[in-house]
């Protein structure tokens, strides 16, 4: 299935600006993800709160940008874009439970070799999981991070390079970004072995990637997957626990979501993409 290429007025996002677009957002966010911690011990409020902020470094960057650019009405143009709904809503479900597949299939093959599952952080607490899904949705992710990394850098990325090179590309700069939590206790990259979780976010970026162009540029699908995946890790045991057990669940999970996307990557190859958008 051929993906379409999304397309943005070169006025509101230049080749030139994405490179700022980068700086600024880890600027941002690493100032902030490097000086919390310092404050962790005398003022652990005061670290959290600056480990939150420092994760809406993309959104804000690309907020920024767009309206230095394009003024008020660039900014109103890029987010009707970004916000714009009109696409089949199964994209929608799809994102939604493609995550549940993706971990539902990882944890029963860990099961059918042997192994054995923890309990479930949503046992016995199904009202606060399903209230976690709003509160992902605001702080733990998304909605700080996907309208930069594919409402403003996608587009620009693949009108060069085509949306497989690019979706890779910020496959890249999504890990990088994510390496100070590396680094940060009580995080969930501090226990995740490094090269996996690079493998999924590349992975996961040909997803987002994919997924951006089928709904004609629309941010609110990737929005759903990414508070989905985030989420549902939170209700399905397969992330790798704080005592580095439980690896080969994230295992499976990765090395499926690596065969699905080199899935997509081999349909587009040799297509020619077409624009769905020019605005």
């Amino acid at each position: 299935m051929m993906a379409r290429l999304v397309k943005t007025n070169e006025a509101v996002v230049a080749p030139a600006n994405v490179f700022t677009f980068f700086v600024l957002t880890f600027a941002w966010s690493w100032s902030f993800w490097l000086i919390g911690p310092l404050l962790r011990t005398q003022a652990p409020v005061a670290a959290t709160t600056l480990a939150l902020v420092g994760g809406f470094g993309p959104s804000l960057a690309a907020v920024a940008l767009v309206a230095y650019q394009g003024g008020r009405g660039g900014l109103r143009r890029w987010l009707h874009r970004c916000l714009q709904w009109h696409f089949t809503w199964r994209w929608m479900a799809l994102a939604f439970f493609f995550p549940v597949v993706l971990m539902g299939l990882a944890a029963a093959a860990h099961v059918a070799l042997g192994g054995t599952l923890p309990p479930s952080p949503a046992a016995g607490h199904v009202l606060l999981a399903a209230a976690n899904f709003f509160l992902v949705f605001l702080v733990g992710g998304p909605l700080g991070e996907e309208f930069g990394w594919r409402g403003y850098a996608l587009p620009t990325l693949q009108r060069r390079w085509g949306w497989r090179i690019a979706s890779l590309v910020l496959g890249v700069a999504w890990t990088l970004w994510h390496l100070p939590l590396f680094f940060t206790a009580g995080t969930v990259q501090s226990h995740l072995p490094m090269v996996l979780y690079a493998l999924s976010a590349i992975a996961s970026s040909v997803l987002f990637a994919w997924l951006f162009n089928r709904t004609q540029g629309s941010v609110l699908p990737v929005l759903v997957l990414h508070t989905a995946v985030n989420a549902w890790s939170l209700v399905i045991p397969v992330m790798v626990l704080p005592d580095g057990s439980n690896l080969r669940p994230f295992q499976l999970v990765v090395g499926i979501l690596v065969f699905v996307a080199l899935l997509m990557l081999r349909q587009s190859a040799g297509s020619e993409i077409n624009s769905a958008i020019n605005r």
